[in-house]
């Protein structure tokens, strides 16, 4: 089933934002997305899957829950990136460094979902 959000995604939508207490304000900065995430999973959601545009990511979570934040990306070494991996390591998806080094090698135009866990040994998988 393709619910409202993902269809949004999908379109590229950049602007959707759901209405969320003591949510700071996509704006495309790396710190406020790292924030929001973490606001997020520490009430409870855990996260699913990350789903991956050039435009940013939605996270979806177990409870069925979506969230899209403009401000991480893949395919660089910078702040996007680095909180995408502090994220990703938080929700159990490997280890940071590993992470950083396979998020980092993806090309910056990169549509589709992360693996849920990135497996020991692999810096790079193929897509």
């Amino acid at each position: 089933m393709v619910t409202a959000m993902l269809q949004m995604f999908r379109e590229g939508v950049p602007s959707y934002q759901p209405e969320a207490k003591g949510l700071v304000l996509e704006s495309g900065d790396p710190q406020a997305s790292l924030e929001n995430i973490r606001r997020i999973v520490a009430a409870g959601l855990m996260i699913r899957d990350i789903l991956v545009k050039p435009t940013g990511m939605l996270f979806t979570f177990a409870s069925g829950e979506h969230y899209y934040t403009p401000g991480l990306r893949v395919g660089t070494t910078g702040p996007a990136t680095k909180a995408l991996v502090k994220i990703a390591a938080e929700a159990g998806f490997g280890p940071e460094d590993r992470l950083l080094r396979f998020y980092s090698h993806l090309p910056d135009s990169y549509c589709g979902q992360l693996p849920p866990v990135i497996p020991e040994g692999s810096d790079q998988i193929a897509f």
